[in-house]
């Protein structure tokens, strides 16, 4: 299995992402303004995933990034919320509209966006429509975009086609590289910035840092049928975003010896499932980047955080990195359930205290959202898994207590 690439292919592509979304976002936009002057778009977009935290493989085809807006002139406000039990979703939200007389701002300050439905009316309070915030204005913005950029683009030496997986924006680039590049934005409300002190137990540095952590909301809504979500709360659905503490999370790994076998690990298990995937494994069919990024996470926290590993635990090497994240998911195929790592982690608040995300006490399964038969079958496919790793991994000095931990404690619902 050949995954890695070139530093200089890795500029090449970057160069051509960086080139062709300036060209997009600054008319992105201008077309917003011309929309609604308090529909201000952020070009500066933010590079996330893979592109940003040194796990891509095989080419640097792939890449996402969020683009932060702002509503501006609107005091909004996080409403938690609850399914027809009364129980919290966890990281999903409405956003309403505080203002006093609130339709008399929403009338002067965008009077467009309140004609297309984007500000409707629940129980006295002004929400935003997410379904038709994307629809009709991000994606009609996008239209225009793209009509408008598509001659100087082409004689830049781009060809940028468009698809559309809401609430991305997903455009392929196609240049005089050999592989077109695909690229995911998604447009991200900014919330607020979180300072966070991170303890020196954590970081690289003799001593805590204090880090700043944009907090966005993302745009969600349920396109099917959900006996337990109201039917009036479907379409006003924001998800917090963790992206920026996620990225924190590789970016401590860069000089930390330790943690660097981790990420190598998840790198070697990326392209074993790219392998797999290709004989029909049923484990490598269900694995996605980001559940294979979320054990790499637990692996990170568990293994090299002084606070939350054994005392006086070291990682001795790749194949032993390779061995707990193995262990790790064997439990996850057998238990069915892999809990997202920023809602209800216990041992968040030892890597970012007193956080928006460490206060979060209520588990999500990533694995809610997949096919339930897919998640059973995915078990028997692990075999498959070990035996193409065969000799690059040990279970031989692994420590029982981690394993259990992650066990009993991590993957407890």
């Amino acid at each position: 299995m050949d995954y890695e690439f070139s530093a200089d292919l890795w500029e090449q592509a970057c160069a051509v992402v960086d080139e062709v979304l300036d060209i997009i976002l600054s008319e992105l936009k201008t077309q917003a303004q011309k929309m609604s002057e308090n529909l201000e778009i952020d070009v500066r977009f933010i590079r996330q995933a893979s592109a940003r935290q040194g796990l891509k493989i095989v080419a640097p085809d792939e890449f996402d990034a969020i683009v932060p807006f702002k509503l501006k002139g609107l005091d909004l406000k996080e409403v938690r919320l609850k399914d027809t039990d009364g129980k919290v979703l966890p990281g999903q939200m409405r956003m309403s509209v505080q203002n006093p007389s609130a339709k008399s701002v929403l009338t002067e300050r965008f009077p467009r966006l309140l004609t297309l439905g984007v500000f409707q009316m629940d129980q006295g309070t002004w929400l935003i429509n997410t379904k038709l915030l994307q629809e009709k204005v991000f994606k009609s913005l996008m239209d225009k975009t793209l009509s408008i950029t598509e001659d100087s683009l082409k004689r830049k030496g781009y060809n940028v086609t468009r698809g559309s997986r809401p609430p991305t924006m997903n455009i392929k680039i196609f240049s005089n590289l050999q592989f077109p590049i695909d690229v995911d934005f998604v447009p991200g409300l900014y919330l607020k910035d979180e300072a966070v002190m991170i303890p020196d137990s954590v970081t690289t540095h003799p001593r805590s840092i204090r880090m700043n952590f944009p907090r966005f909301g993302l745009m969600k809504w349920i396109s099917k049928e959900n006996p337990r979500m109201r039917e009036q709360d479907k379409d006003v659905i924001w998800r917090n975003c963790s992206s920026s503490y996620e990225r924190y999370m590789f970016d401590m790994c860069l000089n930390n010896r330790e943690r660097l076998y981790i990420v190598t690990a998840c790198r070697i298990m990326k392209a074993v499932v790219k392998t797999l995937r290709k004989r029909q494994n049923h484990a490598a069919n269900l694995l996605t980047s980001y559940h294979l990024k979320t054990i790499a996470m637990y692996c990170i926290e568990l293994l090299t955080v002084p606070t939350v590993a054994p005392p006086g635990f070291h990682l001795g090497g790749v194949r032993e990195a390779l061995g707990y994240f193995l262990k790790f998911l064997k439990l996850v195929f057998d238990k069915e359930t892999l809990p997202e790592f920023f809602l209800g982690n216990e041992y968040l608040g030892k890597i970012f205290p007193d956080s928006y995300f460490a206060d979060e006490h209520k588990k999500y399964n990533l694995f809610a959202k997949e096919n339930p038969r897919q998640v059973e079958a995915a078990k028997y496919g692990f075999g498959g898994i070990e035996a193409i790793l065969e000799g690059c991994y040990t279970y031989a000095s692994l420590n029982e207590s981690v394993i259990r931990c992650f066990e009993n404690r991590v993957l407890r619902m």
